[in-house]
């Protein structure tokens, strides 16, 4: 006799059943963490799109600081042409007082070239020629005098040379006398006066130099 429960069509559509269920909750399962993998690795265009944004951001720090520095530049050599504006202007307002401090004083000179002339010019209109040199030669005296005194105040001196050694930082021989009133090498004449200014020489002075006796 056969069990009844061997060939029940219901227990076999079950089982079948089942199968289906379990299959197609692992499909579930698989996409879901599929889902869950595609999620969590991100988009590729959002990863690229945030490099460029921070790639931008650095662009435009660069630049700003670029035009920083730009500005400090300009800034430094609008500077730079001012202070040496103002160092030639200072120069030139220098130099135009000392011109106009040593004119001031070389104008009394000047003055008694034209007084002296003048005297010279009415001594002589009236016949007085021995009266009209002696009034010259005074007054050309007189102008001496006045351009030594202003020259001398601005530091100029004569440079020293009759009777003594010939110095060549401050001397120029032009020719060598021999003579036995003076020892060898010592400046017995001076063609041209020379000036120095404080320790700068100006001029040289042009002198004679005293030397042996030609043998006979």
């Amino acid at each position: 006799m056969n069990d009844p429960t061997d060939n029940d069509p219901t227990d076999n559509d079950s089982t079948e059943a089942d199968a289906l269920n379990s299959e197609t909750n692992m499909q579930d399962k698989d996409t879901g963490s599929k889902e869950t993998e595609s999620t969590t690795s991100g988009d590729p265009a959002l990863e690229t799109s945030g490099e460029a944004s921070g790639h931008d951001a650095e662009m435009t720090k660069l630049r700003t600081e670029r035009d920083h520095f730009e500005q400090q530049l300009q800034r430094a050599m609008a500077d730079t042409q001012n202070i040496r504006r103002r160092q030639r202007q200072e120069m030139d307002d220098s130099r135009r007082r000392v011109l106009e401090g040593i004119t001031q004083e070389l104008l009394p000179v000047l003055d008694s070239f034209g007084l002296a002339l003048e005297a010279y010019d009415t001594a002589a209109c009236d016949g007085q020629s021995e009266s009209a040199t002696s009034g010259l030669v005074e007054g050309v005296r007189m102008v001496q005098t006045l351009l030594n005194g202003a020259l001398e105040r601005h530091g100029l001196q004569e440079i020293p040379a009759i009777g003594l050694a010939f110095d060549p930082n401050r001397h120029e021989a032009l020719s060598v006398e021999p003579t036995e009133e003076a020892a060898e090498n010592e400046v017995v004449r001076v063609v041209q006066t020379g000036y120095q200014l404080g320790e700068h020489v100006v001029r040289h002075s042009k002198v004679i130099v005293a030397g042996p006796l030609k043998s006979q």
